[in-house]
């Protein structure tokens, strides 16, 4: 049976910025919708739509963009493993 000797590795800045930009959309769609609340429910102090959008953007972006690479690194140590 022929090994074959090239190893397909996970492109680990690829998954980061897809990991990224999955995560400011979560973020934003999160901002988004507090940015939806009555104004009965919302009280003086709170921030804009725009801002906690770019906040929970952010957030979601730094959170989600680190899960995937951590994800990233440990699909590529198990099949490295698994290879030898």
């Amino acid at each position: 049976m022929p090994v074959n000797p090239e190893i397909r590795r996970p492109n680990h800045l690829r998954v980061l910025i897809i990991g990224a930009v999955v995560g400011f959309a979560l973020g934003g769609f999160l901002g988004v919708y507090r940015g939806l609340e009555s104004s009965a429910r919302t009280t003086a102090g709170e921030y804009s739509t725009s801002t906690s959008v770019g906040y929970l953007g952010i957030l979601g972006a730094i959170v989600v963009g680190l899960l995937a690479a951590g994800v990233s690194v440990l699909v590529e140590t198990l099949s490295e493993r698994r290879n030898r």
